[in-house]
């Protein structure tokens, strides 16, 4: 069984705000320590998979980063995309250009790049188990992560219990087949769906045969498919990229699981109990940073009194904090962020609201 691995590394928010701005993702910035998220993903993928089968596919705005962060990465295994259109044209446009170059019965693992995982052993495990069951099974499968908590930040798969269409020895590692998707639910529904032991929270690592793929893309999203499939004949051309911008311009965002993963019948969890969070605003850095005796995170030039339940950090210029409870600070050379601590997901609509003002962002 051949298996190789895409890294979508293309994706721009500005929730961390001010260490991301908008020349610089998140997945690229040092968030709390001295290796960015992307980093930490390409380290982690490099102990399961040879370097030839890795791609990192990525905004062509950002490449310079990746070349930066992963000086002896070869270029030729970056796949820049001409402007950003979610996920499914980012593998889309992969498939196209790597459509002669593995076997059709290929397993692809396809990672977001902005994650956090701390026990990679159970993460590994996961990765090669999901990929005999896609290999065996012919299906699209997902990770998903049971949840310890109900959040409202994830998405959700539910499953089903009950093993009607393959074999058990899968059943017994965890697999399940999917029911339904739902996004980021209110915090009664996500408690209902903890509660209920039939939802798992959607990690966004998707694992799927190159063959099974292509069908589901043919089927499902077929002006995708058919687009990308005109691109392969300019794959050498010198309009190649001119090619591949029109194509683009033409898109609409949209990721694969609302493009496929909601419409196809062939789509399994694999219920995985390794430590993952989508580190999507400050709030989950918080979470997942150790704490000191006053539950503070602290990191950088900062000291405090009769302070707790807090996030402060700081770049360069000192901080002093005295008698705060539940704020997150960020200070940085150009731009200080104060934000209540569960309502940092709202930085983003900060950052849209200064930009209307005029006020520079960096």
């Amino acid at each position: 069984m051949k298996r190789i691995a895409f890294i979508l590394a293309g994706g721009s928010d500005l929730k961390f705000w001010p260490r991301s701005l908008k020349n610089i993702p998140k997945q690229f910035v040092h968030l709390y320590d001295n290796t960015t998220l992307f980093q930490k993903t390409l380290t982690g993928i490099r102990k399961q998979f040879a370097d030839e089968d890795i791609w990192i596919i990525v905004n062509k705005d950002y490449k310079d980063l990746v070349v930066e962060q992963a000086p002896d990465f070869e270029e030729k295994q970056i796949i820049c995309e001409p402007l950003s259109r979610h996920t499914a044209a980012a593998i889309a446009f992969t498939l196209s250009i790597l459509s002669d170059k593995y076997p059709d019965d290929t397993v692809i693992s396809i990672f977001p790049s902005d994650h956090f995982i701390r026990n990679y052993g159970e993460f590994y495990s996961a990765i090669e188990q999901a990929s005999f069951a896609a290999f065996e099974l012919e299906g699209i499968i997902t990770i998903g992560i049971q949840p310890t908590r109900p959040e409202t930040q994830y998405g959700y798969i539910q499953y089903d219990n009950e093993n009607l269409t393959f074999p058990n020895r899968f059943y017994e590692l965890g697999l399940r087949k999917s029911v339904n998707f739902a996004e980021k639910p209110d915090k009664f529904t996500a408690q209902r769906f903890v509660n209920s032991g039939d939802f798992a929270w959607n990690s966004g690592i998707l694992i799927v045969r190159i063959d099974v793929l292509r069908k589901a893309f043919e089927r499902f999203l077929n002006y995708h498919f058919k687009q990308f499939n005109s691109l392969k004949k300019y794959r050498d051309k010198k309009n190649f990229e001119e090619k591949a911008t029109n194509i683009y311009k033409t898109l609409n965002k949209m990721s694969i699981d609302y493009g496929i993963l909601e419409n196809a019948d062939n789509v399994y969890v694999l219920k995985a109990t390794f430590d993952w969070t989508d580190l999507s605003n400050w709030d989950e850095i918080f979470r997942v940073q150790q704490k000191d005796a006053r539950n503070n995170v602290i990191l950088g030039n900062v000291i405090t009194l009769n302070t707790k339940n807090s996030m402060l950090i700081s770049d360069e210029k000192p901080i002093g904090a005295v008698g705060i409870e539940d704020i997150i600070v960020i200070n940085t050379e150009k731009a200080l962020l104060i934000c209540k601590r569960g309502e940092s997901d709202d930085v983003g609509e900060l950052v849209e609201y200064m930009k209307k003002l005029n006020i520079p962002i960096y």
